[in-house]
């Protein structure tokens, strides 16, 4: 799932746990995209994720190791 926004689409998340910050941020998108707040929301949603993702590969080469 996604949706799009000024800058882009907003792909939903890998982890369940962001879950939420997605429905939020879709939620709120027609009225504050293009805001400061969501530019941040959305910038803090993607390192959320891109963290999320790193910490899982690095938990799974951990139990390989």
């Amino acid at each position: 799932m996604y949706f799009n926004r000024k800058k882009g689409a907003i792909f939903s998340p890998e982890d369940s746990k962001l879950l939420p910050f997605y429905n939020l941020l879709e939620k709120y998108q027609k009225s504050l995209d293009g805001s400061a707040i969501y530019e941040e929301m959305v910038e803090i949603y993607e390192g959320l994720e891109t963290d999320l993702k790193e910490e899982t590969a690095n938990a799974q080469k951990v139990k390989l190791a």
